[in-house]
């Protein structure tokens, strides 16, 4: 046979071959196919236009809300909530009001589900990632925004966190934009059993009313402290418990919204300084464990440098005491529900408000050498009242959540230098 011929027969066979397999293509069954949604940058003509992912240990999922509100919704009720997106010529804001003060206005809030409410992997980059939101005030600068936060996985799982001042990054909220960080470290993920493989969505529960405008909200690296610091300097002169800041100069003072306090110890004490902001001072005529419904000062610590930072529950180690800061001040110990007598104070009103200063015995809760590098957790919580009860209680580390004498994790730290 020669060679053409076989070419030809070749041709023939490879023809015959294809008609039947185009034929029998056209019973097969249709296929579904299961896929996620994956984002791709436009590339450039040239190699200088390209631009990489921006991504952290290669977790890409980072821009929870940026212009729009495909992924967004509020909760049921226009007069409690009420959202819209101006723009500003440049890009898209954010406009939330609320006012949570009214009847049929239980549960206020919102939700974003962002990157289309695929599952979010996060636990193997949380531990470095702080919820960053880039916000302003419509009207006067404020501090507060009463807000609770919250990460809920595809079964249910809710880990919820409280705002805190600490979060700012700057003095205040005003009308330029401000930048709120909050640690995802703080979260209570593990004691919620939430999966952190396979997150839903962020809610934002609102309290109280107000107004704000958003710019963004996303995850950004985060490496800074979780908790904030006071650090007690040693004295070795006598500091004498009678109200007045004599004693203090040298020390460092630590704020707590527009009230500071400050903190040294010695060989047998640490001591307390309190400088209180108030327009109706000293006013609490509660009795024993009830001091914390008027003008009062609450302070929970370990005495067990060896405690667990992240524990949940109270150890035996932990305490939580209080002093009754109206005309007839007492101490009073919530462990044992009775009253201190070992611990030396003085209360002396000025002008704006009132001292509080304190002499702690070492002897009388702890069971430590005072030294440098010695690390106590501790919170401070300041009770402002009248004699009709309280009117407001701010937290030291622990932003706004209720309890805060219980959960040891949400404490800050004292350390002895």
């Amino acid at each position: 046979m020669s060679q053409s011929i076989c070419k030809l027969l070749s041709l023939l066979f490879l023809l015959i071959t294809f008609e039947s397999f185009a034929q029998e293509s056209k019973q097969l069954e249709p296929v579904t196919v299961n896929y996620k949604k994956i984002g791709f940058k436009q590339v450039g003509l040239y190699d200088g236009e390209f631009e990489e992912e921006y991504n952290v240990r290669g977790y890409t999922q980072l821009s929870i809300f940026d212009e729009s509100l495909s992924d967004f919704w509020t909760s049921d009720g226009e007069k409690c909530i009420s959202s819209q997106l101006i723009s500003n010529g440049v890009s898209n804001i954010l406009n939330l009001k609320w006012n949570k003060d009214q009847d049929d206005c239980d549960w206020v809030g919102m939700g974003l589900g962002w990157d289309s409410w695929s599952g979010k992997d996060i636990g193997y980059v949380f531990d470095t990632l702080a919820l960053e939101l880039t916000v302003r005030s419509t009207n006067e600068a404020f501090t507060n925004i009463p807000w609770a936060f919250c990460f809920e996985d595809y079964s249910g799982g809710q880990a919820w966190l409280g705002y805190n001042k600490s979060f700012l990054t700057e003095k205040e909220i005003t009308k330029e934009w401000t930048k709120v960080h909050i640690p995802l470290q703080l979260f209570p993920f593990e004691e919620n059993d939430v999966d952190v493989s396979n997150i839903k969505q962020l809610m934002i529960q609102v309290f109280a009313a107000g107004e704000i405008e958003i710019q963004s909200i996303s995850l950004i690296p985060f490496s800074g402290k979780l908790k904030k610091e006071a650090i007690a300097l040693k004295t070795n002169n006598t500091i004498s418990i009678d109200g007045k800041k004599e004693d203090w100069k040298k020390q460092q003072f630590y704020s707590l919204d527009d009230h500071k306090f400050s903190t040294t110890y010695s060989s047998d004490s640490i001591y307390f300084i309190f400088n209180i902001i108030d327009d109706t001072p000293m006013q609490n005529s509660k009795e024993n464990g009830k001091l914390w419904e008027g003008d009062a000062i609450e302070i929970a610590f370990s005495t067990n440098p060896e405690a667990d930072p992240k524990r949940q529950f109270l150890w035996l180690s932990d305490q939580h005491i209080g002093i009754n800061c109206g005309p007839q001040p007492y101490i009073w110990n919530w462990k044992t529900d009775t009253k201190i007598e070992t611990i030396n104070y003085s209360i002396n009103t000025q002008e704006g408000g009132y001292l509080v200063e304190m002499a702690i015995p070492l002897n009388a809760f702890f069971d430590i050498i005072p030294q440098a590098g010695v690390n106590l957790d501790i919170e401070i919580a300041i009770d402002l009242g009248t004699y009709k009860g309280r009117q407001q209680q701010l937290h030291w580390n622990s932003g706004i959540a209720n309890g805060f004498h219980q959960s040891p994790k949400g404490w800050g730290s004292l350390i002895l230098k």
